[in-house]
């Protein structure tokens, strides 16, 4: 059987602009349908695949962006400057949809914030809050956030956004590409500099610097990802 094919895709984190001594800023997240068949129920950022008609070149990540983003949110980003800060791929064993995944900031006016709502059809419940916060909401188990998703709030919610902006495009173009593994009766996602990814079966790829700021695994445990890593235990702790 031949390996699924990996399929591009842009994400975008919203922030909602207003006064910088304002401090967390809050970042739009939307739940995916549970009928979904990728990530169902779980809260995303705005996002979806690039298709052939966003073009060619480096533009095309933005392109879909945009589209995507206006499409699941209702918000307008035309005019607006994407800044490129990560990069994830599908674990080679996770699931048969694999995607390469540019994520982007974005910051938006309380005009453009004001008409951010879900679609209705490929997600629901569009909420306006800080990192911290969707974090605590994932704590006391009210939403699943997947891996990629929960390690950048992680990250937004413990520095300031605004200084790693400045990651060089060749780091930046390195994905972070976890592996899959069976702990006991749970499933683990393993990212690159945890210590058992070299010796699990899997695609590999060279472990990018701003991943050491991640979390080393995850496990599924009680229907929802949670970290197994101690010290991102305990700076989550911290943010409480």
């Amino acid at each position: 059987m031949s390996a699924p094919e990996v399929r591009e895709a842009a994400t975008v984190v919203l922030f909602r602009e207003g006064d910088d001594a304002a401090w967390p800023p809050e970042i739009f997240m939307l739940r995916r349908s549970a009928r979904s068949s990728f990530m169902p129920a779980s809260l995303v950022f705005p996002g979806g695949r690039v298709d052939p008609e966003d073009g060619e070149g480096e533009a095309r990540f933005e392109v879909a962006a945009k589209r995507e983003c206006h499409e699941e949110s209702g918000v307008e980003l035309e005019g607006v400057t994407l800044r490129w800060f990560d990069t994830w791929q599908t674990p080679s064993a996770e699931s048969p949809r694999r995607y390469l995944a540019r994520f982007y900031v974005a910051r938006i006016d309380a005009d453009r914030a004001a008409v951010a709502e879900a679609d209705g059809v490929e997600t629901e419940d569009g909420r306006w809050a800080s990192a911290a916060d969707h974090l605590l909401a994932w704590r006391e188990g009210s939403i699943d956030l997947p891996p990629p998703t929960l390690s950048i709030l992680l990250r937004l919610a413990t520095t300031d956004w605004r200084a790693w902006l400045e990651e060089a495009r060749p780091e930046l173009a390195t994905p972070i590409l976890p592996k899959v593994s069976a702990v006991g009766n749970e499933i683990a996602i393993l990212l690159p500099h945890d210590a058992d990814y070299g010796a699990t079966p899997g695609d590999a790829a060279p472990c990018p610097s701003r991943a050491q700021g991640y979390p080393r695994r995850y496990l599924r445990r009680e229907g929802r990802w949670q970290s197994d890593d101690a010290d991102f235990n305990a700076r989550f702790a911290a943010l409480l």
